[in-house]
């Protein structure tokens, strides 16, 4: 992971921005939730290949990858009314996109989004 996410609930300074971005944060802990368990999951030795155990594991798995798409695109949708909302999504960006160019190649746009995200984080750390 590039960089971690935000984890934990904003403190009361920081209500007023959770509550305008309380869906964005919900989303966000769920997203967490299954990525972390997706992570967690592909790093467990797998049962031998072909026995019950070993279907029973990859069918939860392949769920849990789904969710976490699923929970992803939700996110995506959910806009961000404030900093820390931003700032959220950023970091998810910069945790997840440069795992994912791994496999593709990486043109303008998407070292503009990640230029971007990067951006959004620095501003709001200061």
């Amino acid at each position: 992971m590039a960089a971690p996410f935000l984890v934990g609930t904003p403190g009361t300074a920081t209500a007023a921005p959770f509550q305008a971005d309380a869906a964005l944060f919900a989303c966000h802990q769920r997203f967490h939730a299954v990525y972390s368990a997706v992570r967690a999951a592909s790093c467990e030795p797998s049962p031998a290949f072909g026995t019950p155990e070993c279907n029973a594991r990859e069918a939860l798995f392949d769920k849990m990858v789904l969710e976490e798409c699923d929970l992803l695109e939700e996110l995506a949708a959910i806009p961000a009314h404030t900093r820390q909302g931003q700032r959220l999504k950023a970091e998810v960006i910069l945790a997840l996109l440069p795992e994912h160019l791994r496999h593709n190649e990486q043109d303008g746009e998407t070292q503009l989004v990640l230029s971007l995200a990067r951006d959004l984080v620095r501003e709001n750390a200061a």
